[in-house]
């Protein structure tokens, strides 16, 4: 017995235009054709596209499935292992949320206004997921928050207050004022986040992408851009026992209008990283490129005191301290950028 394209279509769900898109692949290919040139579909056919449908619904692509028809039954049984352990992860994710909002909900049941903490976790958990942090991220956060959050609370609020008056007062990030906080702000932040450079990374990522955060925490982009640049002043200070007069003038002009271009391409770089690609992938070389032109750039273009800043970087860990970039990253980004030299010398 065969099938027209239509008459399996219809008995489906799918579309003629999928089925022929298909057979255009190679995915599914009819295993006969009528005398007029009609598509025909046996037995065979539709357990093929049985077994189709039954891995697109695991999530994976039609190369992906294309791959994997033609294997031993092992490799489809470890796509299915695959995807119950995301699953597992998922549920365990969910309860996690879950039982946070139980806490919440007894505490407004109780007539209690839960604490700013409370709501942000909340908040964070439903926004993240693995958009922004794993699941170890996210307890770790929790960890770190037990306790800690509560301690600080007071102190992070007279921050607040502070730059939003600083903000409201058109008063410059290079003011030493504003340095100081914006050093405190980091510094509490990478304690919360136990030291890691790449979960404070992810961090300023989320709340810079997520208005629903910034109405929650009173720091909107504006207020992120502004700690951001002051921070970059308080760390061009530190290279002053690194340079000459001449060369910290020149920073002075250069340094922080880069401020905004690094994290994302700090991020990239060490989505890459953690990705296991090799410093000399196509897709690292593209940001080593970048990185290179970003660094030069905030020497002014100055290739002597582009050199001084590297060194100094590599050595002094206060100026790696909260930039987002520890000694994995900085190691694993001057190896593409060693490649990017190479080939410019061969």
């Amino acid at each position: 017995m065969f099938l027209k394209i239509g008459e399996l279509a219809r008995r489906t769900g799918l579309t003629v235009r999928a089925l022929r898109h298909y057979d255009d692949i190679a995915l599914l290919v009819p295993s006969e054709r009528s005398s007029g040139g009609y598509r025909l579909y046996g037995r065979k056919d539709v357990a093929r596209l049985y077994r189709i449908q039954a891995l697109r619904r695991l999530g994976l692509s039609l190369a992906e499935i294309h791959g994997l028809l033609d294997n031993a039954a092992g490799a489809i049984s470890e796509v299915v292992a695959q995807q119950v352990a995301q699953l597992d992860r998922d549920i365990e994710q969910a309860s996690m949320l879950r039982a946070h909002l139980l806490t919440v909900q007894n505490q407004l049941r109780a007539s209690e206004e839960p604490g700013i903490n409370d709501w942000l976790l909340a908040l964070e958990s439903m926004v993240a997921g693995s958009k922004y942090l794993s699941d170890d991220e996210q307890r770790t956060l929790k960890t770190q928050r037990e306790g800690f959050a509560d301690a600080v609370a007071p102190e992070r609020a007279e921050l607040l207050a502070l730059l939003q008056r600083l903000i409201a007062a058109g008063v410059s990030p290079e003011n030493p004022q504003a340095q100081i906080l914006a050093q405190r702000w980091i510094e509490l932040l990478l304690e919360e986040a136990g030291g890691d450079e790449g979960l404070l990374m992810k961090l300023y990522t989320m709340h810079w992408n997520e208005p629903s955060l910034h109405a929650l925490t009173g720091v909107d982009r504006t207020g992120i851009r502004y700690i951001s640049h002051a921070m970059a002043f308080a760390r061009l200070q530190l290279y002053a026992p690194y340079c000459s007069a001449e060369d910290m003038a020149t920073l002075r002009q250069h340094y922080v209008a880069q401020t905004d271009a690094w994290p994302p391409l700090i991020a990239e770089a060490r989505q890459q990283m953690l990705a296991g690609a090799p410093s000399n992938g196509v897709a690292m070389r593209a940001l080593a490129l970048r990185w290179q032109a970003l660094s030069l750039a905030k020497a002014g273009g100055d290739v002597a005191l582009h050199a001084k800043l590297q060194s100094a970087f590599h050595r002094d860990a206060a100026l790696r301290a909260g930039s987002g970039i520890d000694e994995a990253l900085a190691a694993y980004v001057r190896q593409a950028i060693a490649h990017l030299d190479d080939e410019s010398i061969s």
